[in-house]
């Protein structure tokens, strides 16, 4: 009777976590989408190729997030549904204990949890570099498509950019603003047409501006229009050189940030840090914790999925919610209050004296704690 019985909340537990699963990536993949890509394809940046190769690259990406959402979800709308049948009441009555009811869920959180070992330490960072990298060589095969007609254009640092309209490969109506550091216009640009060639071995833009005004502003108080007004004189042509590489950085020299690692080269970064500690005779150093933590929360974030699987696990067969949007409230709720904790953990990477690579840890400590108490007592009952 229990190989039938885990069969059916094994179903029930994998059918939910699945379409739960399915649903989170659907949402943050769009989330991540619109953001970066929707709106380059939109401007005929990106073509569609590349377009869903972008997406496929971020599917492993947000797994990471969407696996442990998906079985505290998936957890709390079977078990939610088979408690408000009254099936847990009858198992109950047929001798079977809450324990050997869990079971299954704790068998789905284990492999869930190995899932996002692997996820988290090698396909989710991987992925992300190789998005980005397929990101900047596809934009940078069309560098001239950045100049959009009727867009202001702030991707160019140092720089703000309109132009209004285009015949061919001819521009038309270009303004442009030259800004300080403090973000203040110093140089005012305008130009009646101009053109846009790619220098592919300096990896730079030449914008050509043709019958033109250009307007110096003053340098200690910008913003002054009538301090200078002999400031102003007119260029039959002036070139403009905007590098990628300010956007991009250079692929011949570019590194891969540290939270964008996998498991190997984190490991091989906290080994140099070590070697360096053991040779200058100090004692634990800020960029080691810094690397430790970005470890320690990958395992984390993988452990999560047992930790929230084991928390909405009592709460499911207590509450019993038979609907779907009610226990998808709930699992929100629950996953916000665990993530909102990790972030507070985050903000502690500056201060390596309080171990925010030990203290990664307290979410899932915590919720497993309330979880497994949880547990016991409705195991009582």
């Amino acid at each position: 009777m229990l190989n039938l019985l885990h069969r059916h909340i094994l179903k029930e537990i994998l059918v939910s976590t699945g379409l739960a699963m399915g649903l989170f990536v659907f949402v943050l993949l769009m989330g991540n989408a619109m953001r970066d890509v929707a709106e380059l394809v939109a401007a005929g940046k990106l073509g569609l190729l590349i377009f869903f190769q972008l997406i496929g690259l971020l599917i492993p990406y947000v797994a990471a997030y969407a696996l442990p959402l998906g079985m505290l979800t998936g957890t709390l709308m079977a078990l939610g549904r088979l408690s408000s049948q009254q099936e847990i009441t009858a198992m109950k009555a047929a001798g079977v204990s809450l324990y050997q009811i869990a079971a299954p869920v704790f068998l789905i959180a284990f492999f869930g949890m190995v899932a996002g070992v692997l996820v988290n330490l090698h396909f989710a960072p991987q992925s992300r570099v190789a998005y980005q990298q397929l990101m900047a060589t596809a934009i940078t095969q069309n560098p001239v498509s950045f100049i959009e007609e009727r867009r202001f254009i702030h991707e160019f640092p140092g720089y703000v950019i309109y132009m209004g309209g285009r015949e061919g490969d001819l521009m038309q109506d270009f303004w442009i603003w030259e800004l300080d550091s403090e973000r203040r216009v110093q140089l005012f640009l305008r130009a009646s047409e101009g053109e846009v060639n790619f220098d592919e071995e300096a990896r730079q833009l030449v914008l050509t501006l043709r019958d033109g005004t250009a307007e110096q502003r003053d340098e200690v108080n910008p913003e002054a229009l009538n301090a200078a007004p002999d400031r102003s004189l007119y260029f039959g042509e002036l070139p403009i050189a905007l590098p990628l590489d300010q956007i991009f950085g250079d692929p011949r020299q570019r590194r891969i940030r540290t939270k964008h690692m996998n498991f190997a080269q984190l490991m091989e970064r906290r080994a140099h840090y070590l070697q360096e500690e053991a040779s200058q005779g100090t004692g634990l150093s800020a960029e080691r914790v810094r690397v430790q933590t970005y470890l320690q929360q990958h395992f984390a974030m993988a452990f999560s999925v047992f930790s929230l699987a084991v928390f909405g696990l009592p709460l499911a067969i207590r509450i019993g919610r038979h609907e779907s949007y009610a226990n998808l409230a709930m699992a929100l709720v629950i996953a916000m209050s665990y993530y909102f904790l990790m972030i507070i953990v985050s903000w502690l990477e500056g201060k390596p004296e309080l171990r925010p690579d030990l203290l990664i840890w307290l979410p899932n400590i915590l919720f497993q704690s309330v979880g497994f108490w949880m547990l016991i007592r409705a195991g009582r009952h």
